[in-house]
């Protein structure tokens, strides 16, 4: 596992426990970050270059590792960043819906747009998090699954305004869990298009909208299809 310079304390297995000496030290580690967000618009993390992030970061190559042992230690930085981005830009996503003048089959419909776009709008950097993360569980931070949760809950609440139209003893379970199903499979298509897997189901973005709204409507309102 790469390890974060003593001037920047990360112990191996509390990765997310960011506590730099002196607040200078902090905003030139930021400053790093940053720019390596911003070169995931275009490009995957492993194609970027610590060349590439000191230049766009306007630093010097030796201040970078006097901070970073290696271009991943980056990641929990990166990670704490975006995590914390995603919260704000998926509530404001959601709050621009007036979900409550949808009908059932149109709120899944535009549910399904938001989640497309947030992977579209950011997506080597949600990869680049997407494989930190599973690579390394032990550096999440304590809350993320409440986190997360919260993240959610505007999704549940808008189709949850149509749980009567929900066949499913429980419907919050039934949304919950669909709504985790067609995440999976748009991460799986959007961020890791080049795998095996995915290769095999050539799918462009926009039919895969369609695709996934007809999966979620299916599973949560089983009516015959019209």
């Amino acid at each position: 596992m790469p390890a974060i310079s003593r001037k920047l304390r990360i112990p191996a297995k509390r990765w997310h426990r960011v506590e730099p000496l002196q607040e200078r030290s902090r905003e030139t580690a930021d400053r790093f970050a940053a720019a390596a967000e911003d070169l995931l618009r275009d490009r995957s993390f492993e194609e970027i270059s610590i060349q590439d992030i000191v230049r766009r970061a306007g630093r010097p190559t030796g201040s970078f590792y006097a901070r970073f042992a290696s271009k991943e230690a980056l990641l929990p930085f990166i990670y704490l960043r975006y995590h914390e981005d995603l919260e704000r830009a998926f509530a404001a996503r959601m709050e621009r819906v007036d979900w409550a003048a949808l009908d059932f089959r149109g709120a899944v419909a535009t549910l399904i747009d938001v989640l497309v776009a947030m992977y579209l709008d950011q997506r080597w950097l949600i990869r680049a998090i997407s494989l930190f993360a599973r690579a390394h569980p032990e550096a999440l931070p304590g809350d993320l699954i409440e986190r997360r949760r919260r993240v959610y809950e505007p999704a549940i609440k808008a189709l949850a305004l149509h749980r009567s139209r929900i066949g499913h003893d429980d419907p919050e379970t039934a949304i919950r869990t669909g709504i985790f199903m067609v995440s999976s499979v748009a991460r799986e298509k959007l961020l890791f298009g080049d795998a095996p897997l995915s290769r095999i189901t050539p799918i462009s973005p926009k039919a895969l909208r369609v695709e996934l709204a007809r999966m979620l409507f299916s599973y949560l309102s089983p009516e015959p299809r019209r």
